[in-house]
């Protein structure tokens, strides 16, 4: 797949979405990864970018029922299909993301902050290597200001919006597929604006 970005000159893209799942405990709030899903592009002409590598991968845990309800992952699903977690992030790290230099890398998400502190919270960092920032990009908080509105920003309105029908919404491997429409949409529209 090749997509068409309008002003944007980063090596890679990684287009990311997690599902994950909140406890308290003694007035702390640990979040749990249940499933990760990436989209790794690569560019290779202005503008222009390939889609390298694709990712999508479950941790074995026991979700609740509201989760399920949520996201459709029952627990058989995770026993089947999931890894335990160390297995999960390894296979991200040395596989998926092996030789990608992450000062490179520009990590797309819709509720990008998020999603990045649950990523680090279950060992995954894709905010910063050796104490430098690695590059981020929020469709939901760059959709608030290039759309300029307050309201209809959910993954679902955008990606209707642009043409994109989001089948099983809250998979992760799903939305993140609605990551790319949407983000290749915004630059449109930002570069749109830029000419008026």
């Amino acid at each position: 797949m090749i997509i068409k970005c309008y002003n944007e000159h980063h090596p890679y893209l990684l287009f990311v979405d997690l599902e994950f799942f909140s406890n308290k405990t003694q007035n702390k709030t640990n979040n749990h990864l249940v499933q990760f899903s990436g989209l790794l592009f690569q560019w290779i002409d202005d503008e222009t970018y390939q889609l390298m590598r694709s990712c999508n991968e479950y941790v074995t845990d026991k979700v609740c029922y509201p989760f399920v309800e949520y996201t459709s992952i029952t627990n058989s699903f995770l026993v089947e299909n999931g890894v335990p977690l160390p297995d999960m992030v390894a296979s991200i790290t040395e596989d998926f993301l092996r030789d990608i230099p992450l000062q490179e890398v520009l990590v797309i998400s819709h509720g990008l902050k998020n999603d990045r502190m649950v990523m680090l919270e279950n060992g995954l960092n894709l905010s910063n290597i050796n104490g430098q920032p690695i590059d981020g990009y929020c469709t939901f908080e760059n959709a608030r200001k290039i759309l300029k509105r307050q309201n209809n920003l959910t993954l679902q309105d955008i990606a209707l919006e642009c043409g994109y029908y989001l089948h099983q919404a809250h998979n992760a491997y799903n939305d993140t597929w609605a990551e790319v429409a949407i983000y290749t949409y915004l630059k449109k529209i930002e570069q749109q604006q830029k000419g008026e």
